[in-house]
């Protein structure tokens, strides 16, 4: 705004002084030094030819007087061309021109002349000149900008059958570069936003096939209470009715930044309080340790809490007999490391991991893997405090997920 602000007010004031003054000068300088330029040679012949100067100058419009040659300081220059017989013109700030030039008896004669203003047509011509020049240079100034604008107007209007907008071309140097940029970021945001929408429904497709087709398989059998494939029904409601919680929860991340309740929080006892919560349930067929330092975070604890206990569940799933939690403190950041004993993640799914609906596993084992949205909370979590998340390789020989968090304390 600033730019397209000091752009404009630049062209309108250059253009302002620099028509005023070429104008001026064509419509009226050159006509008040008209008259005592072109007469002054005149006067002079008339001079040297003996022509009755007084009835010459009332036939001018003009008047003169006879001074003394010392009533005026004159130069030296100008004295030796009084004395050449030449005549001498200057003028006043008003409306008058002075001829001086010495008579037969050496008297200064000072001869008056008035000063040719511009008529009325000519300053009506002036105006108008001005005016369609000043526009002429505005529209100059405009064309580009109007230019970009309908560019602009073309690509938003121009919707794709998925709902997203073209990306426009707009040069860096335009003005209107910074909207251009942003409807672009729009576009991209919009576009995520509809393949996050066409995967969800794919994944819920996909992943409510199987326990639906389960069901209704159990359902012509129309088995007795508590038999084996009643209890099957009981587990297929359950994992569809886990399906939907994890799809929520993952719907509600990506639907905006929540308010983030910040507090200094001792991110090792978070950690331990969570595995002693889970040990009875989840993780009782683990052996689960928590190591490091004990730094604090400025963080929204119960999100914080929710990113590392989804990668403890991710890691339960793959690991053997271990896992293991570190909390490192650096100058700059503050890791928390969830490591297990299991197969690992390899090199290629690493980038892949935290993407929503991804499953290492290609036969989509629903005993491995869930809708492969636990780690894209995560890592939707660590981005909102300013954070990021990764895998690689643990000691235990199996996967080590990262969270690392900025060191408020540093």
């Amino acid at each position: 705004m600033a730019r397209l602000f000091i752009s404009l007010y630049l062209i309108i004031a250059l253009s302002l002084v620099g028509l005023s003054a070429g104008l001026e000068r064509v419509f009226f300088t050159q006509s008040e030094s008209t008259n005592a330029q072109l007469l002054g040679p005149v006067f002079e012949a008339a001079m040297q030819q003996n022509v009755d100067i007084p009835s010459f100058i009332q036939s001018l419009g003009g008047t003169q007087q006879t001074l003394n040659l010392a009533d005026i300081a004159w130069s030296d220059n100008d004295l030796k061309k009084l004395h050449n017989g030449q005549a001498i013109v200057l003028s006043d700030s008003n409306i008058t021109e002075q001829i001086y030039i010495l008579d037969a008896n050496t008297q200064l004669l000072e001869i008056s002349l008035q000063i040719n203003r511009p008529n009325s047509g000519q300053f009506i011509l002036y105006s108008v000149i001005f005016f369609v020049l000043l526009g002429g240079v505005i529209a100059f100034w405009l064309w580009p900008l109007w230019r970009d604008l309908s560019n602009l107007e073309k690509t938003v209007s121009d919707v794709k059958p998925n709902g997203s907008i073209a990306q426009n071309n707009i040069s860096k140097t335009s003005l209107i570069y910074p909207i251009a940029k942003s409807l672009n970021n729009m576009g991209r945001q919009i576009t995520q936003l509809m393949q996050n929408q066409r995967e969800l429904s794919g994944a819920v497709t996909h992943e409510f096939r199987t326990p639906l087709a389960r069901l209704k398989f159990a359902l012509a059998m129309n088995p007795p209470a508590q038999s084996n494939p009643w209890l099957g029904m009981q587990q297929d409601v359950n994992e569809l009715e886990n399906l939907v919680q994890e799809m929520l929860d993952y719907a509600s991340t990506d639907a905006r930044i929540p308010e983030m309740n910040l507090a200094e929080i001792p991110i090792k006892q978070l950690c331990q309080q969570l595995v002693d919560r889970l040990k009875g349930s989840h993780l009782s067929t683990l052996n689960v340790m928590v190591y490091g330092d004990d730094p604090h975070v400025l963080a929204d604890e119960h999100f914080i809490e929710r990113a590392i206990e989804n990668l403890v569940l991710n890691g339960k799933r793959y690991a053997n007999e271990m896992l293991d939690i570190y909390v490192i403190k650096q100058k700059d950041v503050i890791q928390i490391c969830v490591e297990d004993d299991g197969v690992g993640v390899s090199q290629e799914m690493r980038k892949k991991i935290f993407s929503p609906f991804f499953r290492p596993d290609e036969s989509r084992d629903r005993q491995k893997g869930g809708a492969g949205l636990g780690l894209a909370i995560v890592k939707r979590i660590v981005e909102w405090h300013q954070g990021n998340c990764y895998v690689t390789e643990g000691k235990l020989g199996g996967a080590k997920f990262v969270i690392s968090l900025p060191n408020p304390f540093n």
